[in-house]
Protein backbone atom coordinates (compact mmCIF):
# COMPACT_ATOMS: atom_id res chain seq x y z
CA UNK A 1 0.00 0.00 0.00
CA UNK A 2 1.39 3.49 -1.14
CA UNK A 3 2.07 5.87 1.60
CA UNK A 4 -0.58 8.99 1.98
CA UNK A 5 0.85 12.16 1.22
CA UNK A 6 -0.79 15.18 2.34
CA UNK A 7 1.28 17.64 1.98
CA UNK A 8 -1.05 19.06 -0.82
CA UNK A 9 -1.50 23.16 -0.72
CA UNK A 10 -5.16 24.18 -1.69
CA UNK A 11 -5.42 25.40 -5.20
CA UNK A 12 -5.23 29.13 -5.16
CA UNK A 13 -7.74 30.34 -7.88
CA UNK A 14 -7.14 33.11 -10.30
CA UNK A 15 -9.97 33.62 -12.31
CA UNK A 16 -13.30 32.57 -11.03
CA UNK A 17 -16.45 32.56 -13.30
CA UNK A 18 -19.68 32.82 -11.51
CA UNK A 19 -22.78 32.03 -13.47
CA UNK A 20 -25.71 34.29 -12.06
CA UNK A 21 -29.57 33.45 -12.30
CA UNK A 22 -32.58 35.84 -10.11
CA UNK A 23 -32.71 32.73 -7.56
CA UNK A 24 -31.90 32.68 -3.85
CA UNK A 25 -29.47 29.88 -5.14
CA UNK A 26 -28.18 31.94 -7.88
CA UNK A 27 -27.27 34.17 -5.01
CA UNK A 28 -25.77 32.63 -2.73
CA UNK A 29 -23.46 31.47 -5.49
CA UNK A 30 -22.59 34.94 -5.97
CA UNK A 31 -21.85 35.05 -2.63
CA UNK A 32 -19.62 32.32 -2.25
CA UNK A 33 -17.80 33.37 -5.74
CA UNK A 34 -17.33 37.18 -3.88
CA UNK A 35 -15.98 35.66 -1.18
CA UNK A 36 -13.27 33.26 -3.02
CA UNK A 37 -12.19 35.88 -5.57
CA UNK A 38 -11.46 38.18 -2.20
CA UNK A 39 -9.96 35.34 -0.55
CA UNK A 40 -7.62 34.60 -3.22
CA UNK A 41 -6.96 37.54 -4.70
CA UNK A 42 -8.87 36.79 -7.92
CA UNK A 43 -10.06 38.04 -10.78
CA UNK A 44 -14.35 37.26 -10.83
CA UNK A 45 -15.91 37.36 -14.22
CA UNK A 46 -19.68 37.37 -13.33
CA UNK A 47 -22.32 35.93 -15.84
CA UNK A 48 -25.75 35.91 -16.79
CA UNK A 49 -27.57 33.73 -19.55
CA UNK A 50 -30.75 34.64 -21.33
CA UNK A 51 -31.44 31.22 -21.86
CA UNK A 52 -33.52 31.18 -25.54
CA UNK A 53 -34.42 27.94 -25.09
CA UNK A 54 -37.38 28.58 -22.33
CA UNK A 55 -38.58 31.50 -24.49
CA UNK A 56 -41.92 30.25 -25.79
CA UNK A 57 -42.72 30.27 -29.53
CA UNK A 58 -44.50 33.12 -29.17
CA UNK A 59 -42.25 35.09 -26.81
CA UNK A 60 -39.27 34.23 -29.40
CA UNK A 61 -40.55 35.60 -32.05
CA UNK A 62 -41.24 39.05 -30.19
CA UNK A 63 -38.79 41.06 -30.69
CA UNK A 64 -39.55 43.45 -28.02
CA UNK A 65 -39.77 40.86 -25.21
CA UNK A 66 -36.58 39.67 -25.84
CA UNK A 67 -35.05 43.20 -26.08
CA UNK A 68 -36.93 43.77 -22.44
CA UNK A 69 -35.43 40.57 -21.14
CA UNK A 70 -31.77 41.98 -21.88
CA UNK A 71 -32.21 45.11 -20.79
CA UNK A 72 -33.26 43.72 -17.41
CA UNK A 73 -30.20 41.16 -17.29
CA UNK A 74 -28.10 43.63 -17.95
CA UNK A 75 -29.39 45.89 -15.91
CA UNK A 76 -28.91 43.23 -12.97
CA UNK A 77 -25.31 42.38 -14.09
CA UNK A 78 -24.58 45.83 -13.30
CA UNK A 79 -25.80 45.57 -9.73
CA UNK A 80 -24.28 42.28 -9.03
CA UNK A 81 -20.49 43.96 -10.24
CA UNK A 82 -21.71 46.90 -7.85
CA UNK A 83 -22.49 44.80 -4.95
CA UNK A 84 -19.20 42.67 -5.53
CA UNK A 85 -16.65 45.46 -5.76
CA UNK A 86 -18.88 46.72 -2.52
CA UNK A 87 -17.89 43.56 -1.03
CA UNK A 88 -14.23 43.37 -1.47
CA UNK A 89 -13.44 42.14 -4.79
CA UNK A 90 -11.00 44.16 -6.92
CA UNK A 91 -11.46 42.73 -10.31
CA UNK A 92 -14.67 42.37 -11.66
CA UNK A 93 -15.97 41.68 -15.05
CA UNK A 94 -19.77 41.10 -15.97
CA UNK A 95 -20.60 39.10 -19.31
CA UNK A 96 -24.32 38.83 -20.38
CA UNK A 97 -24.64 35.67 -23.35
CA UNK A 98 -27.12 34.13 -24.78
CA UNK A 99 -28.11 30.58 -26.16
CA UNK A 100 -30.09 27.74 -26.35
CA UNK A 101 -28.77 26.11 -22.22
CA UNK A 102 -27.34 27.99 -19.87
CA UNK A 103 -24.37 25.17 -18.86
CA UNK A 104 -23.03 25.07 -22.56
CA UNK A 105 -22.87 28.73 -22.81
CA UNK A 106 -21.12 28.73 -19.29
CA UNK A 107 -18.59 25.86 -19.61
CA UNK A 108 -18.26 25.89 -23.18
CA UNK A 109 -17.99 29.36 -24.53
CA UNK A 110 -17.76 31.80 -21.84
CA UNK A 111 -15.29 29.89 -19.30
CA UNK A 112 -12.49 28.71 -22.04
CA UNK A 113 -12.90 32.73 -23.26
CA UNK A 114 -12.39 34.14 -19.36
CA UNK A 115 -9.79 31.70 -18.53
CA UNK A 116 -11.64 30.32 -15.56
CA UNK A 117 -10.07 27.85 -13.20
CA UNK A 118 -13.22 27.83 -11.08
CA UNK A 119 -16.91 27.94 -12.14
CA UNK A 120 -19.50 28.08 -9.57
CA UNK A 121 -23.43 27.98 -9.83
CA UNK A 122 -25.93 27.79 -7.52
CA UNK A 123 -28.26 24.70 -6.86
CA UNK A 124 -31.32 23.67 -8.60
CA UNK A 125 -33.93 26.41 -8.42
CA UNK A 126 -37.85 25.30 -8.96
CA UNK A 127 -38.82 28.90 -9.85
CA UNK A 128 -38.72 28.21 -14.09
CA UNK A 129 -37.26 30.47 -15.98
CA UNK A 130 -35.25 32.39 -13.89
CA UNK A 131 -33.78 29.22 -12.17
CA UNK A 132 -31.96 28.33 -15.76
CA UNK A 133 -28.12 27.94 -14.64
CA UNK A 134 -28.81 26.21 -11.15
CA UNK A 135 -31.41 23.56 -13.20
CA UNK A 136 -27.90 22.82 -14.88
CA UNK A 137 -25.85 22.66 -12.22
CA UNK A 138 -25.22 19.12 -12.66
CA UNK A 139 -24.30 19.64 -16.65
CA UNK A 140 -21.58 22.41 -15.11
CA UNK A 141 -20.01 19.97 -12.95
CA UNK A 142 -19.99 16.76 -15.02
CA UNK A 143 -18.33 18.92 -18.47
CA UNK A 144 -16.72 21.66 -16.69
CA UNK A 145 -12.40 21.18 -17.88
CA UNK A 146 -11.89 23.06 -14.41
CA UNK A 147 -12.96 22.89 -11.05
CA UNK A 148 -16.93 23.46 -10.08
CA UNK A 149 -18.37 23.88 -7.38
CA UNK A 150 -22.14 23.73 -6.79
CA UNK A 151 -23.24 26.43 -4.14
CA UNK A 152 -26.48 25.37 -1.87
CA UNK A 153 -28.19 27.48 0.19
CA UNK A 154 -30.00 25.30 2.75
CA UNK A 155 -33.49 26.15 3.26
Amino acid sequence: MSELNLNIEPTQFKNILVGVDESEQGYFALANAIHQASEDGAKLTIATILEMGDLSTIEALHLDFIKEKRAEFEANLARYKEYALLKGATNVEAVFEDGSKAGEVLVQEIAPRVGADLIIVGAHSREGFWGSLGSQAAYIARHAKVSSMVARKES
